[in-house]
């Protein structure tokens, strides 16, 4: 058993000893500049993380082997209202948050209580993550490290120089705007704000007054719909009549009007910009069976019964369009055969019954009424076919938006996308609908466990991402980008088309104070977008202990946008107390480093973080700074579900270090998925996989005692270096795509398989050509590998007697004099011809055989065979064929075997000397095969020679 835990904690102690990954200006070298979304600390690092934060780690090794001056810092990000939440959630001991604190991240209970001040909750997080990365082995300059918000006054200032700019640039601006809120804590909500619903959308619906009078007061029934155009084809209304509603004094807009909604609806709209008097609540049932005023068409409509309304939802009020909505057509057959409801309402079922469906929209493919085709093309029964009246809803009403014209005056002929807007404007002016915003999922939780509302906010600061002058830098910038994988840059563009106003401040939770209205705290996505600019200056600060008090503006200002100056930098030191020579340090820092080569992250932050990263840039730097890709990367699930704290369903990282050993979870999250692809942790995967790294190291430990003299090779022994190149080639270009999983597959799989196999070809060997391949194949193996397991290739390299540490070693190049095509093709020739006797004897049932005649294509075959890879066309290949007097002779022959290539699409084939090839490996596939081989005898047993083709030789087994 090889001893991982003290084989890591021997190199990381070295390391660290040593600084060899805390890089200084050096411009011998090209520099190389990777960052990675900083840690939230509200918890510890799980595996899911772990993968993120292995990634740019494993590109920084390479990069750095190969030559690149490395900057791969870290920090840890601690602002917002999450960890306050979570502190008030352990004060008044919410019995979940107790279990995930105590039980899932194994916090000791006398360390538990104190997170009632969030202060200990960072403090103790912020230790733990610092400890996981360094088990883990991330190549991190610790030197630039830093925390957010005003605890640590130096990033505080930094923060307030930015903001700043921004706003003296006009990109933050104050107004009122929809935002998620928590009701009861009274603070607008962020997406590091929520425990649950970050991706749910908030919606805009229009509702439209239906008009009720009753003993001469008007009353509106205010029916919400996403598709307001749709007015003019109401046939009636929905309630739900055990639903509790209410009448209320609705002032709004300078006016005060009497609605009627949903108990819940009055709460939601008290919170957008009206001002909600309850009058009377009740359950739906008594308005049931009266008649209410369309105000578009003037059309009376009744009100009818339905279990489906959810009051929950909107304003509980539901108008029904029959032609163009499946569920209305449903609930409406349903309601005429079961007249028994009808009569409970007192409602008379001919009403029903005489109910006429109104068409809207002319839409190809489709009758009047597409939602009652639709519904009957899917077998719709009932109102309870709900997953059917879904299906045919998605599809009724993207094909009407898309496809559908309007055909009622004054909108006749005019694209159903186009008149949804026109219908809803026009009825806003004339003061028969209004607005109201709702998530598209209830399920929206802020992280004090409170439901989230939709709240209009008034006097609310917010960064204007939607200023058409930086939206269009920021596509600029995108477009000139490297986006890993390539096919994310379509989200983003459609992020930068959409991106509006984002609310920037919060009055509660930790961050730097807004500066000019400091009862404000910048919240957690707008305070981490540009600080990858601040860890190239954070060396300095830490080392010179420079305080936040002396870092002002207008230093800032210096460093970061303009031009040097030697008297700039003597002023500025008068101002601030900072030597001269520290500030013309970091300024160097900054232009050595910037622009940013790579962000990396997982693909849930490209809707906010990644795209705010992208604006910020182009807001404040000059365009020589402006980052210069992205690289994007999946999740991970545990053991095939989806990884929950909340359920105790979660690993976390160093408790999979500690179970496993850094480089076993390093490699095993590495080889799991590609790019932006989600990844499963499978806990018997990873026991196989240790002991394969096991194997590993025994291999390297073995070949490190041969010589590495070179000795006159045999051809099997020059595969073995041909293959080491390939490997080298596809681990190299793997890497510098990004596609770890490629990487490793050749770095250490392929290796490993082709090792097996060479060992298999050479057994009984021990000669000076093997040893010299064994250990060759050992001085690249571990440099190949050093980008993934770090720990092991450091111990291997110096048991190799390697100079310094592997993590500095040059990386491998593929070596010109081992690349032999000719040489892979003969092996692959032998390897197939193996298996294809083996499945001969299975088949055939031959397992008493004693010998196999192999028979190879003669020199016709060849020469056809090449024709064919170069003309690709029966004719042109017979014209070519047909000059030769000898293939005339073999007319039909020819034409069969020309026939039988081209339909195979046998163009890639490349010639070798198949006889030599086995006479060399004869003794191997007797042995492997227990049979005499006789190789292309002049007796041709069974007919046999004549079915030999390139590459595929005729075998007869006796």
């Amino acid at each position: 058993m090889v001893d991982f835990r003290a084989i890591e904690e021997k190199w990381q102690k070295k390391w660290n000893e040593e600084k060899i990954f805390e890089p200084k200006i050096d411009r011998n070298k090209p520099k190389f500049y990777i960052t990675v979304a900083f840690p939230y600390l509200s918890g510890h690092l799980h595996v899911g993380h772990a993968r993120t934060y292995t990634i740019p780690d494993v590109i920084a090794r390479f990069k750095r082997m190969q030559g690149y001056n490395v900057l791969f810092p870290m920090a840890w990000h601690i602002t917002g209202s999450p960890i306050v939440g979570i502190a008030e959630r352990i004060k008044h001991r919410d019995p979940q948050t107790i279990f995930v604190y105590r039980d899932v991240y194994k916090v000791p209970e006398e360390i538990l209580w104190t997170f009632e001040d969030p202060i200990n909750i960072v403090k103790y997080f912020m230790k733990a993550a610092k400890e996981t990365f360094i088990r883990a082995g991330f190549s991190v300059d610790w030197s630039r490290e830093f925390h957010t918000t005003s605890l640590h006054p130096q990033f505080n200032a930094f923060i307030t120089w930015q903001f700043l700019r921004l706003k003296e640039k006009g990109l933050i601006v104050k107004g009122a705007h929809r935002v998620r809120w928590d009701p009861v804590v009274g603070t607008p909500l962020g997406d590091h704000d929520l425990m649950d619903g970050e991706d749910v959308p908030i919606l805009e619906y229009i509702l439209i007054k239906f008009i009720l009078e009753e003993n001469g007061e008007i009353i509106y029934l205010p029916a919400a719909t996403l598709r307001p155009e749709t007015v003019y084809g109401v046939t009636n209304m929905w309630l739900n009549p055990n639903a509790t509603y209410v009448k209320a004094k609705v002032k709004y807009k300078g006016k005060e009007e009497t609605w009627i909604v949903s108990k819940e609806a009055a709460y939601k709209l008290s919170f957008q910009d009206k001002e909600i008097e309850v009058l009377e609540e009740f359950k739906g049932e008594k308005l049931i069976g009266k008649w209410v005023k369309n105000p578009v068409t003037g059309d009376e409509v009744i009100i009818l019964p339905a279990d489906f309304v959810d009051p929950d939802n909107a304003t509980g009020v539901v108008m029904s369009v029959p032609a163009h909505a499946p569920f209305d057509h449903a609930a409406l057959e349903d309601l005429k055969r079961n007249t028994e409801i009808l009569l409970k309402y007192d409602i008379d079922p001919r009403i029903v019954e005489n109910i006429t469906y109104i068409s809207l929209i002319e839409l190809e493919g489709y009758g009047e009424f597409p939602a009652v085709e639709e519904a009957e093309k899917l077998g719709v029964k009932s109102q309870e076919d709900k997953e059917k009246l879904e299906q045919a809803t998605k599809t009724i009403y993207k094909a009407e938006y898309h496809k559908g014209i309007f055909k009622i005056e004054p909108y006749k002929g005019i694209p159903v996308s186009k008149v949804k807007d026109l219908v809803a404007e026009d009825m806003k002016k004339k003061g028969i609908a209004d607005i109201m915003y709702e998530f598209a999922d209830k399920n929206v939780i802020s992280r004090f466990g409170n439901r989230a509302v939709v709240k209009i906010i008034h006097d609310q600061w917010f960064i204007d991402y939607g200023n058409p002058e930086w939206k269009a830098k920021a596509f600029e910038c995108l477009e000139q980008m490297k986006i890993i994988p390539e096919s994310r840059r379509a989200q983003f563009r459609a992020v930068f088309d959409w991106i509006e106003k984002k609310a920037c401040a919060r009055k509660i939770g930790l961050g730097t104070p807004l500066p000019w209205d400091p009862e404000w705290v910048i919240e957690s996505l707008s305070d981490s977008t540009i600080y990858m600019a601040y860890y190239t200056i954070s060396r300095a600060i830490n080392k010179y202990g420079i305080k936040g008090e002396q870092l002002i503006p207008e230093l800032f200002d210096y460093i970061f946008l303009e031009e040097r100056s030697g008297e700039k930098e003597k002023e500025l030191s008068n101002k601030t107390g900072i030597p001269a020579e520290v500030i013309k340090e970091m300024k160097e820092e900054f232009e050595y480093w910037y622009p940013l080569d790579w962000r990396c992250s997982a693909k849930d932050l490209i809707p906010n973080h990644l795209t705010f990263f992208v604006f910020n840039h182009v807001a404040i730097f000059d365009k020589k700074y402006w980052p210069k890709g992205i690289a994007v990367n999946g999740y991970g699930t545990l053991e095939g579900k989806k990884m929950s704290k909340s359920k105790g369903n979660v690993l976390n990282f160093i408790d999979a270090i500690n179970e496993n050993g850094a480089d076993v979870v390093r490699l095993y999250i590495m080889s799991l998925a590609e790019h932006d692809s989600d990844f499963d942790w499978r806990s018997k995967e990873v026991s196989k996989l240790k002991g394969q790294l096991e194997r590993f190291y025994e291999l390297i430990s073995e070949f490190a005692e041969y010589d590495a003299k070179p000795a006159e090779l045999k051809d099997i022994d020059k595969w073995m270096l041909h293959r080491i190149n390939k490997a080298i080639e596809g681990a190299t270009k793997a890497l510098e795509e990004f596609r770890t999983r490629t990487a490793v597959q050749w770095a250490f799989y392929s290796i490993l398989n082709d090792l097996r196999w060479y060992m298999r070809r050479t057994e009984g060997r021990d000669d000076e050509a093997k040893r010299y391949v064994l250990r060759t194949l050992a001085d690249v193996w571990v440099r190949l590998m050093a980008p993934f397991t770090p720990h092991i290739c450091e111990e291997l390299w110096e048991k190799l007697g390697g100079d310094g540490f592997v993590s500095l070693a040059k990386w491998p190049e593929p070596n010109p004099e081992w690349w032999n095509e000719t040489i892979e093709l003969e092996e692959n020739y032998i390897k197939s011809l193996i298996e294809d006797i083996k499945e001969i004897i299975r088949v055939a049932k031959l397992e008493d055989a004693k010998r196999a005649y192999i028979y190879t294509a003669p020199e016709w075959k060849w020469k056809v065979a090449e024709i064919v890879a170069e003309k690709r066309d029966f004719k042109a290949v017979m014209s070519e064929v047909m000059k030769d007097p000898e293939m005339r002779k073999k007319g039909k022959e020819v034409a069969s075997l020309v026939n039988k290539l081209i339909k195979e699409r046998a163009f890639e084939i490349k010639r070798i000397d198949e006889e030599k090839a086995l006479k060399e490996a004869k003794d191997f596939i007797e042995k492997e095969l227990g049979l005499e081989i006789i190789i292309n005898p002049e007796e041709d047993k069974g007919g046999k020679a004549k079915q030999a083709m390139p590459m595929k030789p005729a075998v007869f087994i006796e």
